[in-house]
């Protein structure tokens, strides 16, 4: 059954950013164990293309003559001539990839790597702040639902083992997805050694070690905060929470600076090369973490989108050569690892009159890892007449985002979405596409 507004929010509460109580730091990491950690554990990469990614320029219908119709300035040529680098890398008679996607289609030929036609949200909306809200709550049209869905289901799984690195954002300001009750750290830009150290002078700590300790041994006299009832006060509360995320940056700190670790890949020289480079040694560190989620900015492309070269050819190869890196850093590692990429919607089919695209609907979704069935698209795909695009434009909706996460949840976890009533008013279909393997 159906979970209704106020079920949902009567369930998970009113949820405040960065309130729950942390794990003690743990001990030194050593690359390949880590002293309280889980080992093996599962993780979840969510990388979210942040402005509305076009679906037609990187999963590209090229054996349907309309493409080339509808976008005669932005369109990738066939796959045929003399210069392969500058055209579609087909992968069947009709579907092939954008140029720029050499790694991803490598990936997808070994069986890594499933890409997700005309998925996105049901909502009509094609406002950037309500789809990306309602995306990344988990709830097409429920604005009362104000914390996102990672955070729901690290917050529904919690234990008092959990690391204090479970959920980690490689950037200063939290996702939507990772906001709500449970703690999630945000990494500043500026070495998080120096920010620590910063931090800990404003609590009365030397350092992350130190605020760490006065936390395990009581740290500040309470009583002077506290109420009538002798619960601490709203200061002391906000003392703890700035302790515990020192501390946490600190352990952070610890595992990204360790010289025991060297990439077994070339990341590309960009924020985003950094950004996975750094994911993927936390991961080999078996530091416990369980979800990372980044955002890449910018791919609202109203104007000069370009078609085998130009600013979408810039982006996607970076998102293709920095996935391709972090699969082959992770090596073995990758069998309980999956990254997800997704858009709060798609762009319409047509071009616009400045050689870009504008806010569609039906969007599109990659997964990559070890745990999908890779290797074949997936989705329902109908086309581009007119008749079958959404109000006549945009390409339809056909997998709602929701059975993706739940099937990833399940399929990585064993959560099982409906069972803990985790999106408000739906019931997901946790294997509707067979995307994780079982």
């Amino acid at each position: 059954m159906a979970t209704t507004r106020r079920q949902f929010i009567k369930q998970t509460g009113s949820l405040a950013l960065g309130a729950a109580g942390l794990g003690a730091l743990g001990a030194r990491t050593v690359f390949g164990a880590a002293d309280g950690a889980t080992p093996g554990k599962p993780t979840l990469v969510v990388l979210y293309l942040r402005g509305g990614s076009d679906p037609l320029s990187a999963l590209i219908p090229y054996g349907d003559r309309t493409y080339y119709n509808i976008r005669p300035t932005i369109a990738v040529p066939k796959p045929v001539g003399e210069n392969p680098r500058a055209q579609v890398i087909a992968l069947d008679d009709y579907f092939g990839f954008h140029p720029s996607m050499a790694g991803l289609a490598r990936l997808f030929k070994k069986g890594l790597m499933a890409p997700i036609v005309n998925a996105g949200s049901t909502h009509p909306t094609r406002s950037h702040f309500d789809a990306q809200d309602f995306m990344e709550r988990a709830a097409p049209g429920v604005k009362s639902v104000t914390e996102g869905w990672l955070n729901r289901y690290l917050y529904m799984t919690k234990t008092g083992g959990d690391s204090d690195l479970r959920a980690v954002s490689f950037q200063p300001v939290l996702p939507r997805s990772l906001r709500g009750q449970y703690p999630a750290l945000a990494v500043p830009e500026a070495d998080a050694q120096s920010a620590a150290a910063a931090f800990a002078g404003l609590y009365g700590c030397d350092d992350a070690k130190a605020t760490a300790k006065a936390q395990a041994s009581g740290g500040s006299d309470k009583s002077a905060d506290a109420d009538e009832t002798g619960r601490a006060g709203g200061r002391e509360r906000i003392i703890d929470a700035g302790a515990q995320g020192i501390a946490r940056l600190g352990r952070l700190n610890e595992v990204l600076k360790s010289d025991n670790y060297k990439p077994s890949a070339k990341y590309p020289d960009t924020v985003l090369g950094g950004q996975f480079r750094d994911i993927a040694k936390l991961i080999k560190a078996r530091a416990g973490l369980e979800v990372a989620a980044i955002d890449y900015n910018g791919w609202d492309h109203h104007a000069m989108q370009g078609a085998s070269y130009g600013v979408f050819n810039n982006m996607m190869g970076n998102v293709s050569r920095t996935i391709e890196a972090f699969v082959e850093d992770l090596g073995p590692v990758i069998d309980r690892t999956v990254v997800l990429t997704m858009s709060e919607f798609g762009r319409t089919a047509r071009e616009n009159g400045n050689s870009g695209s504008d806010h569609g609907h039906g969007g599109y979704m990659l997964a990559v890892g070890g745990p999908v069935n890779g290797g074949k698209f997936y989705g329902k795909w109908t086309g581009l007449s007119s008749r079958s695009l959404y109000e006549g434009r945009d390409l339809p909706v056909h997998t709602d985002f929701r059975d993706v996460f739940a099937e990833i949840l399940a399929g990585l976890y064993g959560f099982q979405a409906d069972d803990h009533q985790f999106f408000p008013e739906y019931d997901a279909k946790e294997k509707a596409l067979g995307l994780i393997k079982t």
